[in-house]
């Protein structure tokens, strides 16, 4: 029984080695979340920058014409109520009435819609000037990221070069997990060979663990097993 000791002890050296590699696995997938984050920012960042000239531009126009629309609607207010001072058929009192109406409710359309356009162009402004700050925390990040990572170097200034940057990160990252996934592999049908050995049955499909865990079973459960307490 000391072959098959020994072979369980190979096992259990694989199995942590298995352990081992898994958990590495897992950390650099973490790292590539927190990269495919960070790019996913600075490619927002990036086309808001590419994209502020023009649609500053068009805000601003949006609150012109909307200032315009207003002043047209408040000289027709106007208009309306000097007719109707000068009414005084019932009648006609009655149409310039509504006639004054009509362009109180105009008013308040267009001082809505002045309203939604300086919100608009406001809110553009508010995220044009979170932006430095945000490219500095994604900066740092990519920093914080690219200590751990060899082979990357630092992140360049700006969004643009946060792309690029995370782009390479990704691509060293993907390598490095499957060269550990290709180790997890070889690592995983040494300890099904051992196991299937042990046990006389094909263990092929199996975990490290569950592996082990047969070849265990069926060790301690042998008639010639003597467990180390006896």
């Amino acid at each position: 029984m000391v072959v098959d000791e020994r072979a369980l002890t190979d096992l259990r050296i694989l199995v942590a080695r298995d352990a081992e590699l898994a958990g590495q696995a897992e950390q650099l997938r973490e790292l590539d979340a927190r990269v495919a984050a960070l790019r996913s920012a600075a490619e927002t960042v990036d086309r808001f920058v590419a994209a502020y000239p023009a649609d500053d531009v068009a805000r601003r126009e949006a609150v012109r014409d909307a200032e315009a629309g207003l002043a047209r609607r408040r000289a027709e207010l106007g208009d309306a109520e000097a007719a109707f001072a000068q009414t005084r058929d019932d009648d006609d009192r009655a149409h310039a009435q509504r006639a004054v109406d009509r362009a109180h409710d105009h008013i308040a359309v267009a001082e809505a819609a002045l309203t939604r356009g300086r919100e608009t162009h406001d809110e553009l402004e508010r995220q044009a000037s979170a932006l430095p700050a945000l490219v500095l925390e994604l900066e740092a990040e990519a920093a914080t990221i690219g200590r751990e990572l060899a082979g990357v170097g630092s992140p360049g200034v700006g969004p643009r070069s946060l792309v690029d940057w995370a782009s390479r990160a990704h691509a060293e990252l993907f390598v490095a997990v499957g060269h550990i996934d290709t180790q997890r592999e070889r690592t995983i049908r040494e300890v099904n060979e051992l196991a299937s050995m042990l046990t006389g049955e094909p263990t092929y499909g199996s975990t490290a663990v569950q592996a082990f865990a047969r070849a265990e079973r069926y060790w301690t459960s042998s008639p010639g097993h003597v467990s180390e307490s006896r």
